[in-house]
């Protein structure tokens, strides 16, 4: 039998991030007998190396982008000209509206000429676009019988126009959870025949298996919460930095780890330093393996402001932890509405009372932690796999 040929386009994301974490899922879960595949990066970002030794052992992986100076293109230079004009004529809507065009004319030349370098004469059975706008606007000029876009935000509203294109262009749009297909359904509906949902998958027994390759400091018996992700305003780290002042007001005693790194990171250190938590908020930084620290403590927080389908969230539920989340999409989805963990407001007082109760009560966390059993895991995983191999089957 013919192996069927997919490309996968991921763009230049952390591979610690969880959309590029959620996609080498994908790529594990593939028959190597039934499909060819192929991940392009694009555009290399100088994380290279890592995103070669992350790719799961049988998938091509390319990465970069042509070498194109676009502003000296006829009429990319034109309309550059045009909005410094208009600027220094102080229009500013004019201005504004052609700068935006000239964004748009540069973004589309270094798509053409990248897809034309690499992918020149060349046609997929299928092609994946993991990400909305970076990878489905390429993914237009390049060859396969069928496209599907992947969208991993709860918030439509993001990319409206780059979705609707998707869904235009596209033969569908895949949602990481159910409560992002609402959104999408709900926003697009006239598009709504075109998304279908796959639930993201995390591997429990590989998580439990780099949960042990190290010992986290010891926290000297006092309870240890954990967040993980991206140090960014999206993330809520400054909902947990509040919580935590909150907390420790009213007499608790704990230690906290933000496993993570980001631009937010020097506002936190200092709004840490405000509130006299260096004892008890710890910025740990990046990790490769971030697992020791969720395994080690005794509640997963997620703070966030906007999620469609926390992977560390899954993650902690692997490893037995009971979770508190804001009442984000993803949150809700994971935690069934609260059936397997607590959701809370997102506010910082929210936050603390949902902390606050789990650490008044061991037996809920235990309780909490039970929830997700082997069988639960075991479903997923087949059900994941069947979706993925159905889309690139038809």
């Amino acid at each position: 039998m013919k192996k069927r040929t997919v490309l996968f386009i991921n763009d230049s994301l952390s591979c610690g991030s969880g959309v590029f974490r959620s996609l080498c899922q994908i790529l594990r879960s593939l028959s190597h007998e039934k499909f060819d595949v192929t991940l392009f990066i694009y555009p290399g970002d100088g994380d290279d190396a890592a995103h070669l030794a992350a790719a799961p052992e049988g998938v091509r992986v390319m990465i970069g982008q042509a070498d194109v100076h676009p502003y000296r293109l006829p009429h990319i230079a034109a309309l550059y000209g045009l909005s410094g004009l208009a600027k220094r004529l102080h229009l500013a809507g004019l201005s504004k509206t052609l700068n935006a065009r000239t964004r748009s004319a540069v973004r589309r030349q270094k798509n053409k000429a990248t897809a034309k370098k690499f992918f020149r004469d060349q046609s997929f059975d299928v092609l994946i676009a993991n990400t909305v706008p970076n990878c489905s606007e390429i993914a237009h000029f390049i060859g396969a019988k069928k496209k599907y876009a992947v969208f991993h935000s709860s918030r439509a509203e993001f990319f409206p126009e780059a979705t609707k294109a998707a869904l235009e262009r596209f033969d569908g749009m895949v949602a990481v959870s159910e409560g992002v297909g609402r959104v999408l359904k709900e926003a697009y509906p006239a598009y709504a025949n075109k998304v279908q949902t796959i639930t993201n998958y995390v591997d429990g027994d590989e998580i439990r298996k780099k949960a042990s390759a190290y010992e986290v400091p010891p926290h000297d018996g006092l309870p240890a919460l954990c967040t993980c992700g991206r140090l960014s305003r999206e993330k809520g780290f400054d909902l947990a930095v509040e919580a935590a002042k909150l907390l420790k007001d009213k007499g608790y005693d704990f230690i906290w780890y933000f496993v993570g790194e980001g631009p937010e990171r020097e506002k936190l250190t200092e709004m840490i330093r405000e509130k006299s938590l260096e004892n008890m908020l710890l910025l740990i930084g990046y990790q490769q393996n971030p697992y020791p620290y969720i395994g080690a403590c005794d509640i997963y927080v997620q703070p966030s402001y906007e999620e469609a389908q926390p992977l560390s969230v899954m993650e902690a539920q692997a490893l037995g932890r009971a979770i508190v989340s804001t009442r984000t999409v993803g949150g809700r989805t994971i935690l069934k509405d609260g059936a397997c963990g607590i959701l809370t407001p997102m506010t910082a007082e929210g936050l603390a009372q949902g902390i606050e109760a789990l650490l008044k009560d061991p037996d809920a966390r235990a309780a909490f932690a039970r929830r997700f059993t082997i069988a639960d895991e075991a479903r997923n995983k087949e059900e994941f796999t069947a979706a993925w191999d159905r889309l690139l089957s038809e």
